[in-house]
C-alpha cells in the first residue's frame, strides 16, 4: 500500500496525555482548512459561514492502534468528506496543505511524532520509542510535583473497586518499598520516585546517552502493553473527562486492565536479583513503570471509584 505523507515530523507539546496532544493539534488543522476553505474546494455551499462552523464542530475520530505499537489513527477525513462531497484521499491532500503553516512546539518541551496518511483517507500518527521514554519520565515526575490537584475531582456513585486493582496497588507500593530498601530507588511519601542510584558497575554507562535524550530500553511485550495501558486510562481521564464525566462503570474497567496489565509486567519483567545487578538501568526504569502504574491506579480507584487505595494486604 503506498503511503503518503502527511509531514515528515511535527513537534508536539510535552502534555500528560498523548491522544488528547494529537487531537488538539487535529482541531488546529481542521480550522486552518476551514478558513483556506474558498480556495481548496470549488463547493460553492462551503463558502457560507454557518457551513464553516458546521464543519469546525465535526467530531475528531482519534484512537490507539492496538496492533501496532505507540500509533494512533484518525478517520476526520470521512467525517469532513460527507460534508464536502469529497474523497477521504482529497481530503487528506488538503489539510496536508494546512501543515506548514502551523507553529511546532519548542524541542525541549515537545515530543516528536511521525504523521503520514494512506490512499484510504486515514492520518496516521507514530511515536518512537526515545518520544514514548521522554513522555513516560515527564508523567512521572510531573505526578510526584502536581498530585491530584490538576485533575478534575468526579463524585463516585459507588465505592465498589475492582479486587484486582486493589491488589495491584499494594503490590506496587510493596514493590516499591523493597526497591528503596535495596538502595535502588528513594521513594517518597507518596510512593514517588525522588532519586534513583546509579551503580558504579551499571552495564550501560559507556554508550554514553545523553540524559536531554532519553532512550527506551523497554523490549519485553509485557513492557509495552503496560505502557500502551497507561497511553490508553490517561487518554481516557484527561481528554474524555473534558467533555463527558467517567461514569463508575468506565472507571471500573480503566482500573481492572490497568491492574491486570500491571500484574502481566509484574509477573514477566524481574526487577531484582540478575536485572538489578547486570543491567540497573532496566531495573531503575521498570521501577518507575511501577511508580505510575501505582499513581494511576490509586487515582482511578479513589478519585473514581471512591475506595480507599491500601498500601498493603
Amino acid at each position: 500500500m503506498q503511503i503518503f505523507p502527511l509531514s515528515d515530523s511535527i513537534l508536539l507539546p510535552l502534555t500528560t496525555t498523548i491522544g488528547g496532544t494529537i487531537a488538539k493539534y487535529l482541531q488546529r488543522i481542521v480550522r486552518e482548512f476551514c478558513i483556506n476553505l474558498p480556495q481548496n474546494c470549488d463547493n460553492a455551499i462551503a463558502t457560507l459561514p454557518d457551513y464553516r462552523s458546521a464543519l469546525l464542530s465535526v467530531e475528531l475520530p482519534l484512537r490507539r492502534v492496538p496492533t501496532s505499537p505507540y500509533q494512533y489513527v484518525s478517520a476526520i477525513a470521512y467525517r469532513l468528506a460527507a460534508k464536502l462531497s469529497l474523497t477521504p484521499f482529497e481530503i487528506c491532500q488538503l489539510l496536508h496543505q494546512q501543515t506548514g503553516k502551523l507553529e511546532q512546539a519548542n524541542p525541549a518541551e515537545a515530543i516528536e511524532i511521525c504523521c503520514w496518511y494512506n490512499a484510504a483517507g486515514y492520518i496516521y500518527f507514530q511515536l518512537s520509542p526515545q518520544s514514548i521514554s521522554t513522555w513516560l519520565n515527564y508523567i512521572r515526575d510531573l505526578d510526584r510535583v502536581n498530585g491530584f490537584s490538576h485533575h478534575n475531582r468526579l463524585p463516585s456513585t459507588s465505592t465498589l473497586a475492582p479486587t484486582i486493582s486493589l491488589y495491584a496497588h499494594a503490590r506496587c507500593c510493596s514493590l516499591l518499598s523493597l526497591a528503596s530498601t535495596e538502595k535502588l530507588i528513594s521513594i517518597d511519601r507518596h510512593w514517588q520516585i525522588t532519586t534513583v542510584n546509579r551503580s558504579s558497575n551499571e552495564r550501560d554507562r559507556g554508550q554514553n546517552r545523553s540524559t536531554t535524550e532519553p532512550m527506551l530500553i523497554f523490549e519485553e511485550p509485557a513492557e509495552e502493553r503496560l505502557i500502551h495501558a497507561l497511553m490508553d486510562v490517561l487518554d481516557a481521564i484527561y481528554t474524555i473527562s473534558e467533555t463527558d464525566c467517567l461514569v463508575v462503570s468506565q472507571s471500573h474497567r480503566w482500573a481492572s486492565e490497568l491492574a491486570l496489565a500491571w500484574l502481566e509486567f509484574y509477573r514477566d519483567c524481574r526487577i531484582f536479583g540478575t536485572p538489578q545487578l547486570q543491567n540497573p538501568r532496566l531495573a531503575i526504569a521498570r521501577c518507575g513503570l511501577t511508580a505510575i502504574s501505582r499513581y494511576y491506579l490509586q487515582m482511578l480507584l479513589e478519585q473514581y471509584l471512591g475506595a480507599l487505595a491500601p498500601i498493603e494486604l
